[in-house]
């Protein structure tokens, strides 16, 4: 991967890390100012519901204008809410800094599909590892970002919470300066006109069943995520500490996601074949005795999942034409963690119902199923081949030297 690459994925691992920071922080606060469970729930929910709400409309920006101004905005955005968010902290305004927060996850999100947009040009004949390792970023950031707040949650250690966060995101636009990503293509002169977001998802099989592959997994983690208290205190016959370790297994297991990535010969087969190794290896947690036959599992799970989600978005840079491919990308945000929020929501009622290994069996039954949904390319594909670079093109990432001097590979059909 060229420098400029490498910058790209640096500078999102650290912002999207560093917006994660503040939240265990915030939750605390939150509960000890009210000691209200309704509270604490929508300062949780204030974390997801951005990309709800946002994620499906603002990924056509970056359709739109030139995807590095996207980013670049993004990060300035971030920076004005996350200052207020110390600000309010600072002035002991807890539920607005809250705000802020979400404020800062609201204009971060059209960040991640203008980058996935742009990594097929951007990385060329690397766009499959740097694709994979761009995912592996936005996944594990969920996790890594509060789990480095939670260490920091000691009253002599609070204050630096806001202050780190804002250095992070302020070294992540360090790092992204001077990267330029070429504009959204608008095909070759003479090409069909291409039918716009809905009439490329009604006339695409393989966008649709990617976008369904990877709320499935977002719903089957959520859900398992929940099922492992329950698991741990009633079944296993341990406690918190027991379902804390189950939960870094199941978060941090996300990191050995790259370890996975010849799982399957192009997209669609490692999208299946983690899916069903997802499957296979809940199963096993199934009828564990305890976390030590569970640890393994639940790691080969969260790297399964990370896979799953990297072959999905490469059949959406496949199949989607430049010209919506960063709508796509956010309507998959929107879908993803809305299917994470219902599983989330669903996961106690169904574990109190049935108990919480007939949960952990539902959800593999379930990523089992979802494996199904994986597709063919699409019935036209000449109009997302347009979108793909011809052979030798002009420079299409022009931050870094080394991209101006070699030529341009085109994807293949099936990488």
């Amino acid at each position: 991967m060229t420098g400029s690459v490498r910058r790209l994925l640096a500078s999102h691992a650290l912002a999207a890390t560093a917006m994660s920071l503040p939240w265990p922080l915030l939750l605390l606060l939150v509960w000890e100012q009210t000691h209200s469970a309704a509270a604490l729930g929508l300062a949780g929910a204030a974390r997801m519901a951005p990309y709800v709400l946002f994620s499906w409309a603002v990924g056509r920006l970056a359709d739109r204008y030139p995807r590095h101004l996207i980013v670049l905005g993004t990060l300035g955005s971030r920076l004005l809410a996350l200052a207020a968010m110390a600000l309010l902290l600072l002035a002991g305004q807890v539920l607005g800094a809250v705000v802020a927060a979400a404020v800062a996850v609201a204009v971060a999100t059209p960040a991640y599909p203008a980058l996935a947009a742009a990594m097929p040009d951007a990385a060329r004949e690397d766009a499959h590892r740097a694709t994979n390792l761009l995912v592996t970023v936005e996944v594990a950031s969920f996790v890594v970002g509060p789990a480095l707040g939670g260490l920091l949650l000691a009253p002599s250690l609070q204050p630096l919470v806001p202050v780190l966060s804002l250095l992070g995101v302020a070294a992540a636009a360090a790092l992204f300066g001077g990267i330029t990503l070429a504009a959204p293509g608008r095909g070759e002169p003479g090409a069909a006109a291409v039918p716009g977001l809905a009439g490329t998802l009604r006339r695409s099989p393989a966008l649709l069943g990617a976008i369904g592959v990877v709320s499935g997994v977002n719903a089957v983690l959520a859900a398992v995520a929940i099922a492992l208290l329950p698991l741990a205190e009633e079944s296993w016959g341990a406690g918190g500490t027991a379902y804390g370790l189950a939960s870094g297994v199941l978060g941090f297991g996300a990191l050995a996601g790259p370890l996975l990535v010849r799982i399957g010969s192009e997209d669609r087969a490692r999208a299946r074949t983690g899916m069903l190794l997802l499957a296979g290896c809940l199963l096993l947690v199934v009828p564990s005795a305890g976390l030590a036959w569970a640890v393994l599992p639940l790691a080969v799970v969260a790297a399964a999942a990370v896979q799953v989600e990297s072959a999905a978005t490469g059949v959406i840079q496949e199949a989607a034409p430049d010209e919506v491919r960063a709508s796509v990308l956010g309507v998959t945000d929107t879908a993803m963690v809305a299917a994470a929020m219902a599983g989330s929501l669903l996961a106690p009622i169904l574990a109190t119902a049935v108990g919480p290994r007939s949960l952990v069996l539902a959800a593999a039954v379930l990523a089992a199923g979802s494996a199904l949904l994986v597709r063919g390319p699409q019935a036209a594909p000449e109009r997302a081949a347009a979108s793909v670079p011809p052979a030798v093109p002009a420079p299409r990432l022009l931050g870094d030297a080394a991209a101006t001097s070699r030529p341009g590979v085109a994807r293949s059909a099936l990488r």
